[in-house]
């Protein structure tokens, strides 16, 4: 089983992206591959393959980290792309807050955790096969537009630990399972 912690905004806070992302899913932007609203989160650590035995170690260890760790206080704020592949949105307020939970929760699983990412952020679309060609010039015009979005303060009050199903949801999208909540001190 695929397996990743992460965090998950508050329904008012997607709502409010939404409508910012909404503005910006005309042509051409239309071609990318829109991440599903219920799929949008914050990985904190992605474990890859684990058995499913494992889950009950991961989420301890998501306890342990969880206990010592007050819940950080963001927004989601700006974008911009990875690779020119990747549009995602930013992460603004406790970053430290919000990368120090991306080292513990990396820590959970030591064997499996990968690299911190450069910074906490939220993946919201991908270029596919409809928007070969114009990639880059896709992605710049939706980073320019996206660039000054400030969406509103949410505490993240708790780490989710989700499985991930490739393929198994909506138009082939991955469909993403709870498997654990930890809250946040």
């Amino acid at each position: 089983m695929r397996l990743f912690a992460a965090l998950v905004p508050p329904p008012p806070v997607l709502d409010h992206l939404e409508r910012a992302l909404d503005a910006v899913r005309s042509r051409p932007a239309a071609a990318l591959r829109w991440v599903p609203r219920e799929n949008l989160h914050l990985t904190l650590a992605f474990y890859g393959d684990v058995p499913e035995g494992a889950v009950p170690d991961v989420a301890a260890g998501l306890e342990l980290l969880a206990e010592r760790t007050a819940a950080p206080e963001i927004w989601l704020s700006g974008a911009g792309a990875f690779s020119g592949r990747t549009l995602w949105c930013g992460v603004s307020g406790d970053v430290g807050g919000v990368q120090r939970l991306m080292v513990g929760a990396g820590v959970a699983v030591a064997e499996r955790a990968e690299d911190v990412p450069p910074r906490p952020h939220m993946t919201v679309a991908r270029s596919g096969r409809r928007a070969r060609g114009l990639g880059d010039a896709v992605l710049g015009d939706t980073v320019r537009a996206l660039s000054v979005y400030r969406g509103p303060l949410w505490r993240a009050e708790e780490i989710v630990l989700l499985s991930s199903h490739l393929g198994d949801g909506p138009a082939g999208a991955p469909r993403y399972v709870l498997e654990a909540s930890v809250p946040l001190a």
